[in-house]
């Protein structure tokens, strides 16, 4: 009967040791729930909401650009607001109305004098931008512009003339992240009517408002 009641007293003494430590063993543990509440099982990721297709409005484009720019016998400076579709995410078509103020360092027919003469050029344009690789574009605008010329027939009266040019080059673009106006081009152009473009009264004259076939433009849009 003692070693009974001896044995009973070590396994309570155990069982009491036993609980003690397993309440000290981690006393920043979380206590553990007894119940818990259903589990959702999820057989696929939540699904996003889908993305507003772009409306007309969103595919409106605006800016305007600078030039040509011309210095030297020929000076030019123009500038042409424009406004523009993006028809595709590559491609974007628009038009625009331009003015230039030319200034122009030439001799009269048949005399050594020099003479200077600035006048102003206006018209418009329509356009198309491509875009073949991250921010290089292919370039191509049909483009008429009412000029003035001096006709060496009639004393060197000042007269007007329309003009069409197309040209063809490429840009590069800086994204701005506008709504309207996405991004600024530097854009390098070859104009391939230029030969065509002289003086009725002087075909040795090109009459279009650069020195040059070549056509820089810093464009926002």
């Amino acid at each position: 009967m003692r070693n009974t009641t001896l044995m009973l007293g070590v396994l309570g003494w155990l069982f009491a040791f036993s609980a003690l430590a397993q309440n000290t063993a981690n006393p920043d543990a979380p206590p553990v729930r007894q119940e818990e509440g259903p589990i959702k099982v999820m057989n696929e990721p939540p699904k996003k909401k889908p993305e507003r297709a772009p409306s007309a409005l969103d595919k409106l484009r605006l800016g305007g650009s600078i030039g040509p720019l011309s210095f030297g016998t020929v000076t030019s400076i123009g500038v042409s607001p424009v406004a523009g579709y993006q028809v595709t995410d590559r491609l974007a078509l628009g038009a625009g109305i331009t003015y230039q103020y030319t200034s122009i360092r030439y001799r009269s027919f048949g005399s050594t004098a020099a003479y200077k003469e600035s006048y102003d050029n206006y018209g418009g344009r329509v356009f198309g931008m491509f875009n073949v690789f991250e921010s290089i574009n292919l370039n191509a605008e049909y483009e008429t512009l009412n000029v003035q010329y001096r006709d060496y027939l009639s004393n060197g009266i000042a007269r007007r003339k329309w003009i069409n040019s197309a040209l063809v080059g490429a840009s590069y673009s800086t994204p701005i992240g506008g709504r309207f106006i996405k991004a600024f081009n530097i854009m390098l152009l070859y104009n391939l009517s230029y030969n065509s473009l002289v003086n009725p009264s002087y075909p040795s004259e090109n009459i279009y408002p650069t020195s040059s076939p070549l056509v820089i433009r810093a464009v926002l849009f």
